[in-house]
């Protein structure tokens, strides 16, 4: 789609808002045009009506003096002479009347007063419509057609019935000159382009305010005939009979059938909507002026400012001062605009200073992973470089104390690997979230006692000093993990402690917390490593002999169980070769102090029948040796099929059972175990290289018992071993059962 200017919309919204006016003042003007007709008409018809009530006026006059006429003394006394000479007066004081004649029932002319009283005119018959009317009707009648007298202009007729106690004696006619009604139309005025006429029942024009010596006693056009025949009163549009296009307004008279008109050339009409479209047409053409000229300027004051935003966007886009130092637009939305993109600038720079820095930490990680693969690498050689050789010696040795040298070594490396691999684990799940503590009341000195024991029965202890002063400090927590953290903290200081250094180690309570610092007389570490100390496979410079060992991820791990607990560690130094401190503070949490259980004195060793379901031919061979060696009865399985027809046929006390088992993994066998009677009482040990917290729920959901990380911990393993057999169970069902 083409690109517009800013201006060629706003001219377009200018349109927008002009055309609906137009269209609504046309509308407006086109109603006004309608009404003004329609006002036109009103008036029109108004006025025909008028003028019928005149015309009606001076008719029901001449009826009123014909009646008076009729009901006179004299005559209803026969004194004709004296009723002639009456008549007489009234014509010379009637001035629309001609004449007055009496006729008796036959038509035959009894006087008129255009003959003198007496004249013989028994002669005269008149046997008009009119006189036939009042003799068979008895009422007035009044002629719808002129007829020319013997002399004189057009007249109309009214008749008058004389009644002699209550007999129709006569007829007493009246001529009406119809110039009385040219006056009427001179009386009102009527402009020279305005017609009024005056019709009879079939359309005879009986007078007219125009060319009358033309058209009086002329018929109307047909059309006109029409619509005036329609109603009584109306308003059309027509021709005149001198064929101006008009429209004509007309009023039927009550006493006669007759119709006045009254008509006015078009153009009269045309005229005033007209001059309103032409109104509208300048107003129209000046409000699209306007609006152009509205939308010029709107536009260049939109359009400037927005070009210097642009501008500046263009130039200096990283500078938010480029924005704050275009002029004020006095436009709040462009106002914001600019403030908008101001702070996206200072974000932008603000990203990309983030982004460069997140740069540099992801050098210094990639950096630090590759230095930990290769420690990685180093570490995982010397204890399997240890195990091989140790392994050659013992295959090629006979001397037994060399020989039980050598598997100490190899015991101890195997161990050390073991710790590698756990470590490891440890710090994936508890980064993933995946470690789910086992709280209860513990006593921290205790589970420091613990770890320091186990790191004296290594021997890492020996060529240093370890000084222990820990109070009871009992809190709700993870024994097994907060004796993994003191074990963590004190073999770093151990590693980092020269020979013949000391390593303190206290516990304490201090106002609802408990206190574990763990201080040496060793390297020390400077400002920065104290804020680098607990990174991921951060380590401080080490020789290429690495003697201290390990993979950079044991404070890690410190750091990160100690926030599971809810607590903190800091590392505090007063700089290089001063030695460190590290302390864990924890939440003492809603425990009271627990005395220690009482050791009991151990019981005799008992005998097991174990059932040892393993793929791994070499690991199963090494497992039973120690087994029997320490006088357990041993079966073997090397499936999981296997290994459930096995436990039928054997009835086991004890089942060791690997989780990644072919055909049945050992889920499934475990809960076929636990369907059958057989099953219901074995002591069912999960032996697997799945450690996590996951894996050890999923397993006792399936009717483990326990649940046992490879490389198997023998001291672990001869305590459950031990156990008492549990009683026989209710029939085993699935989790979700």
């Amino acid at each position: 789609m083409k690109a517009r200017s800013l201006r060629f919309y706003l001219g377009l919204l200018a349109l927008g808002l002009l055309v609906p006016l137009v269209l609504f003042s046309a509308g407006v003007v086109n109603r006004f045009a309608d009404a003004q007709r329609e006002a036109r008409a009103q008036g029109m018809r108004e006025t025909a009506r008028a003028l019928a009530l005149v015309v009606e006026r001076e008719l029901g006059q001449s009826v009123r003096a014909l009646e008076v006429l009729a009901h006179s003394a004299p005559l209803a006394q026969g004194d004709l002479k004296t009723f002639y000479a009456t008549c007489q007066a009234v014509v010379r004081t009637q001035e629309p009347w001609g004449s007055l004649s009496l006729l008796d029932v036959q038509g035959r002319t009894v006087f008129t007063t255009d003959h003198p009283f007496g004249t013989d005119l028994s002669a005269r018959v008149d046997d008009r419509p009119y006189v036939r009317e009042v003799v068979e009707t008895g009422r007035v009648a009044i002629s719808d057609f002129p007829y020319q007298r013997l002399q004189g202009p057009p007249t109309v007729v009214v008749a008058m019935p004389v009644r002699h106690r209550g007999t129709l004696t006569g007829v007493l006619v009246a001529t009406y000159s119809m110039q009385h009604f040219d006056r009427l139309w001179d009386e009102q005025r009527i402009s020279g382009n305005w017609v009024g006429t005056l019709v009879d029942e079939d359309g005879i024009i009986l007078s007219r305010s125009r060319a009358r010596e033309r058209f009086v006693g002329t018929k109307a056009r047909p059309r006109y005939i029409e619509n005036i025949r329609a109603s009584r009163e109306g308003f059309f549009a027509s021709r005149t009979v001198d064929g101006m296009p008009s429209y004509a307004a007309f009023a039927r008279l009550q006493l006669v059938p007759w119709t006045v008109s009254f008509s006015g050339p078009r153009e009269a009409f045309k005229a005033s909507v007209n001059q309103s479209l032409v109104a509208l047409l300048v107003a129209g053409l000046g409000c699209c002026a306007i609006a152009a000229v509205w939308a010029t300027w709107a536009g260049r004051r939109i359009t400037h400012p927005l070009r210097d935003l642009a501008r500046a966007a263009r130039e200096r886009p990283d500078s938010p001062d480029a924005f704050t130092n275009v002029g004020a637009t006095g436009i709040s939305e462009l106002e914001d605009l600019r403030a908008t993109l101001a702070l996206t600038a200072a974000m932008v720079t603000e990203r990309e200073e983030a982004l460069r820095t997140k740069m540099t930490e992801a050098e210094a990680a990639n950096l630090a992973k590759d230095q930990f693969l290769a420690m990685l690498g180093h570490e995982l050689r010397n204890p399997l470089s240890a195990i091989t050789h140790g392994v050659k010696v013992l295959a090629v040795t006979e001397d037994a104390a060399g020989r039980e040298r050598t598997r100490a070594l190899v015991e101890r490396q195997s161990l050390h690997l073991g710790r590698l691999v756990d470590d490891l684990l440890d710090v994936e799940r508890v980064s993933s979230g995946r470690i789910l503590l086992q709280k209860g009341a513990m006593d921290l000195a205790e589970c420091v006692r613990r770890a320091v024991a186990a790191l004296e029965s290594s021997g890492k202890t020996q060529a240093h000093r370890v000084e222990l002063d820990v109070a009871p400090a009992w809190l709700a927590g993870d024994a097994s993990r907060l004796e993994q953290v003191a074990s963590n903290l004190v073999s770093n200081a151990l590693k980092y402690t020269p020979a013949g250094g000391l390593v303190r180690v206290t516990t304490r309570e201090e106002a609802g917390e408990v206190v574990l610092e763990v201080s040496d007389t060793g390297d020390g570490l400077s400002a920065e490593l104290q804020e680098r100390v607990f990174e991921l496979f951060f380590q401080a410079e080490r020789t290429l002999d690495r003697a201290q060992g390990g993979l950079g991820i044991g404070l890690t791990l410190v750091k990160r169980l100690v926030e599971l607990h809810g607590g903190t560690v800091r590392a505090r130094s007063e700089g290089l070769s001063k030695g460190t401190t590290f302390t864990v503070r924890l939440p003492r949490g809603q425990v009271e102090q627990v005395p220690s259980p009482e050791v009991s004195a151990p019981e005799a060793a008992a005998r097991r029948h174990v059932l040892l379901v393993d793929d791994h031919e070499d690991s199963r061979l090494l497992v039973r040796e120690l087994l029997e060696l320490e006088g357990h009865t041993v079966s073997e399985a090397a499936d999981g099929p296997s290994g459930l027809e096995r436990a039928r046929e054997a009835r086991p006390d004890i089942v060791l059972l690997d989780i990644g088992l072919p055909g049945m993994d050992g889920y499934e066998v475990a809960r076929a175990l636990r369907g059958t009677e057989e099953g219901r009482g074995l002591l069912l040990i999960a032996v697997t290289g799945y450690g996590l917290e996951e894996d050890r729920r999923q397993a006792l959901q399936a009717g483990f018992d326990e649940h046992l990380v490879k490389p198997v911990d023998l001291a672990r393993l001869r305590e459950l071993l031990q156990r008492p057999l549990p009683p026989r169970r209710v029939q085993f069902t699935k989790p979700g059962q």
